[in-house]
């Protein structure tokens, strides 16, 4: 599965950029487009070129508030009933420490709306892939285990102090 990217009024791309893509990775896939946002009035068209081809698309966008800048600018693009506190309806919350994202889905695509922040983003990515893994049947290609022989080492060690072992 390749997903889409974008930055919008963002200003940690590389860092952040990094962390969408270690999660991708684990899952093996990975970032096919990412485009820079710097215009509000670009927001509908940019996200709308890559749904056209994408089943996922990250937006990254600045937080001077506790959600980021994007979140109600695409509640009001893609249509999504917003209760009076501001919040979506219908739509997952990913927090973070001081932040807070969201997945938004529909049935075969999903948008997550992500703060500029790196340290936030490694405590929502978790709860973004578990239910992405479950949407696009995605599986985690864990790290292989690297097994320490110890014994094997304890053993080689006491030949080489009591060579009569």
């Amino acid at each position: 599965m390749n997903a889409g990217l974008i930055f919008y009024f963002a200003h940690r791309t590389l860092r952040c950029q990094n962390k969408i893509e270690e999660a991708l990775d684990f899952y093996g896939a990975g970032l096919s487009d990412v485009k820079i946002c710097a215009k509000k009035a670009d927001l509908s068209s940019t996200m709308a070129h890559l749904l056209r081809t994408l089943p996922f698309v990250f937006v990254v966008s600045d937080s001077p508030e506790s959600r980021p800048g994007c979140a109600a600018p695409l509640f009001q693009i893609l249509h999504i009933p917003v209760a009076a506190s501001g919040e979506p309806k219908g739509v997952l919350r990913l927090t973070g420490e001081e932040k807070t994202g969201y997945l938004i889905e529909s049935l075969n695509q999903a948008i997550a709306v992500l703060p500029d922040e790196p340290e936030e983003l490694s405590r929502m990515l978790p709860a973004a892939f578990e239910r992405l893994a479950l949407k696009f049947g995605l599986m985690a290609d864990f790290p292989a285990e690297e097994r320490e022989p110890f014994e094997e080492m304890i053993e080689s060690s006491m030949k080489t102090f009591n060579p009569g072992v």
